[in-house]
């Protein structure tokens, strides 16, 4: 029989394993579980209940995404892509006064995190 380290216990260097989430997981992670509980709990008033799917959708993607670094990163592009396209088409009809609707801030925010998310550097704790 071979002599091996049970698999997620040990590397090969007898040092344990140790799995951290780097910024841009972590972001992801806190930006999805975000868009879910902002999707839920009505703290927002949305006018179509395809809003509430796609906050949901996405939120349960970020989540999924955050397990890798470039899932992570792709997430990020992929809320920038979808939520800046949703936020340029609502922002030409504005409420009255000139001002924007909630619904276009909250698309506003969900491309805002998804830009950070692209594009924050990725160090490595120095120990």
């Amino acid at each position: 029989m071979r002599n091996e380290a049970p698999v997620g216990d040990k590397r090969r260097t007898g040092k344990a394993a140790t799995s951290s989430f780097s910024r841009v997981q972590a972001l992801a992670f806190v930006v999805g579980a975000l868009q879910v509980v902002l999707a839920c709990v009505p703290f927002l008033p949305m006018h179509e209940g395809t809003n509430h799917t796609l906050y949901v959708c996405t939120g349960v993607a970020g989540v999924l995404a955050s397990s890798r670094h470039t899932r992570a990163r792709l997430y990020g592009v992929a809320l920038v892509l979808l939520y800046g396209q949703l936020f340029i088409s609502d922002a030409a009809e504005t409420g009255p006064l000139g001002l924007p609707t909630l619904e276009t801030l909250a698309y506003g925010r969900a491309a805002l995190a998804g830009l950070v998310i692209a594009l924050i550097p990725a160090f490595k704790r120095r120990r």
